[in-house]
């Protein structure tokens, strides 16, 4: 593209700085990762204060992403992201003749925004499907996500049991995500129905954070639980050419 605006173009650069950073950043440490001189960074990092999209803290000085651009996000429809996973969601139900799927979590529910289906006649359909949080690898995957007092929260209730074979005590569950968000991925085994099973991997952001899940669903009869979990770094895998996808290819 030969036709950028430089001004926004590099608004923009500084607003993903602050969004991929785990901390708060100066204005001098923004102006350095987006490459912009300190004296421009300061008129723009003013106009993004202005339309509400960063916030800067009166007592350090530093910024944080702002209700402004929580409300764009709100707008979208994620059909760049499905777009863009559509290619793996794709290798992947071939490689495993299985169904694979691109969830997001919104407002403390898991959404399926794609799938691709295998040439298999027995398949599996997750969406509208209720499935408890800690039941299912992509939930699991989210509960890791959580702050300690919601997660507490949540482990502090009735824990469902479908199967015999779900997880239930809060401890073995605990060790689980705290597993699951040092590997990124998480499986499933008869824990929701017995005749299907999962693994997931988490697609992230710049700054670790989670933006969506991808996930793999198979049956029983045909995956033991060391075949499901050899798919941990194909998976793995293809969760980073999607995150690729995303940050690396042109803007569209």
């Amino acid at each position: 593209m030969t036709d950028r605006v430089q001004a926004v173009e590099r608004a923009l650069l500084m607003l993903e700085e602050v969004a991929a950073s785990p901390d708060p950043l100066s204005a001098p440490e923004i102006a350095q990762r987006a490459g912009v001189n300190r004296a421009t960074a300061w008129r723009l990092l003013g106009t993004l204060e202005h339309f509400d999209l960063i916030e800067r803290d009166p007592h350090s000085g530093r910024y944080t992403v702002s209700y402004g651009a929580v409300r764009l996000s709100m707008a979208t429809n994620f059909s760049a992201l499905v777009r863009r996973a559509r290619p793996t969601l794709q290798w992947l139900a071939a490689k495993t003749d299985g169904s694979a799927f691109l969830e997001v979590a919104s407002r403390g529910r898991l959404v399926v925004l794609d799938e691709a289906r295998a040439a298999s006649p027995v398949l599996v359909d997750l969406a509208g499907m209720d499935i408890p949080l800690h039941c299912g690898s992509i939930g699991k995957l989210y509960l890791a996500t959580l702050a300690e007092d919601e997660l507490a929260r949540y482990l502090e209730a009735p824990l469902e049991a479908p199967t015999k074979y779900t997880v239930a005590d809060p401890a073995t569950l605990r060790s689980q995500l705290t597993e699951c968000r040092q590997t990124g991925v998480a499986v499933n085994y008869k824990e929701h129905r017995e005749e299907w099973c999962g693994i997931s991997s988490a697609v992230r952001d710049r700054a670790g954070r989670d933006l969506a899940y991808v996930n793999v669903t198979l049956p029983t009869y045909r995956w033991t639980e060391p075949a499901l979990r050899a798919l941990e770094e194909p998976l793995r895998a293809a969760a980073h050419e999607i995150e690729d996808r995303i940050y690396n290819q042109p803007r569209e």
